[in-house]
């Protein structure tokens, strides 16, 4: 427990900066720029490194099949069930759905893996962090932008949209960093240093900066009118995806350490990238941002019960 709090609580100084800030100096503009300034610049240069520098030759192809199979699964699930049930128009049922299974995998994954299971249960949790944003990020873009191709009452049909809109999704700021960062991956070629280094300190800023944003949208925001969506989708991110994982994990038989692995890192807080594609998007900005924080404060209690549970390998 003194370990999620030792990598939450920095996490939480910053977002309180962020708020100050947002109180004293930035503006809704301001905001807006500098999210702008992070999809378009740090994130992708995030992206394009973490892909480029992974290793994706020791992924266990069934850690691999039950994670992303659970999550996608439970993904689709969630975002069916708030336009069908709820009436959500779809670019927010997919922001939503998207809170509901993106981790915390690095900031808060890494050292928790590690003090869990080692050095055996890092090497698996860097299988799934290599594909986290491929997988789920690249999923929820595509399908929002699909969808918004055929918003309005004169939308064409699907099979004269599908074509630009996939090439528009690959031609993304964040699709494309991921995609080119794989390839090179996968061509195994180095990263000289001219490009690594500025590669590495734009990389660098976009996490901090990140929650500096949080920390300013909760400073434009009434926290208690959202609280109630915050909560759920806390339960459906740090409880409901890990109970998801393992179920599946169970089914198709995954060894004791790759579950416990795949089963804590589901049980881990929402990822910040939820938030930026929230303001990229406009769509569930608020709820985003509430369920971010509540998220992270219920990660106690969330991987204290996946630790307590997962079966020890």
């Amino acid at each position: 427990m003194l370990t999620i709090l030792s990598v939450i609580l920095p996490a939480a100084i910053i977002v309180a900066a962020g708020y100050v800030a947002g109180k004293r100096v930035l503006d809704a503009a301001g905001v807006r720029a500098l999210s702008d300034l992070v999809y378009f610049l740090f994130l992708p240069c995030l992206l394009f490194r973490s892909m480029a520098t992974a290793s994706f030759g020791g992924s266990d192809a069934k850690l691999m099949a039950a994670y992303y199979g659970a999550s996608l699964l439970w993904f689709f699930a969630v975002a069916v069930f708030l336009k069908v049930r709820n009436g959500e128009a779809t670019p927010s049922a997919i922001a939503v759905a998207l809170g509901a299974v993106f981790s915390n995998t690095v900031q808060l994954g890494i050292p928790i893996i590690k003090l869990a299971f080692g050095d055996d249960g890092l090497k698996m949790l860097l299988s799934i962090i290599a594909m986290h944003t491929l997988v789920l990020l690249t999923v929820a873009t595509i399908w929002l932008e699909l969808s918004q191709a055929h918003t309005g009452e004169n939308a064409p049909p699907l099979r004269q949209t599908i074509g630009p809109v996939i090439k528009s999704a690959v031609l993304h700021p964040v699709i494309l960093p991921i995609v080119g960062g794989l390839l090179w991956s996968i061509a195994a070629l180095p990263l000289p240093a001219w490009i690594d280094q500025p590669l590495g300190f734009l990389a660098s800023a976009a996490g901090p900066i990140m929650l500096v944003l949080m920390g300013a949208q909760l400073s434009t925001m009434r926290l208690a009118e959202h609280l109630r969506s915050a909560f759920t989708l806390t339960v459906l991110k740090n409880f409901a995806h890990p109970a998801t994982v393992a179920l599946v994990s169970w089914a198709i038989g995954l060894p004791p350490l790759a579950m416990a692995v795949a089963v804590t890192c589901a049980s881990l807080p929402i990822g910040n990238n939820v938030f930026i594609f929230a303001q990229r998007y406009r769509t569930k900005e608020n709820t985003i941002t509430a369920a971010t924080a509540v998220s992270s404060l219920a990660a106690v209690a969330s991987l204290t019960l996946a630790l307590a549970l997962v079966p020890r390998p």
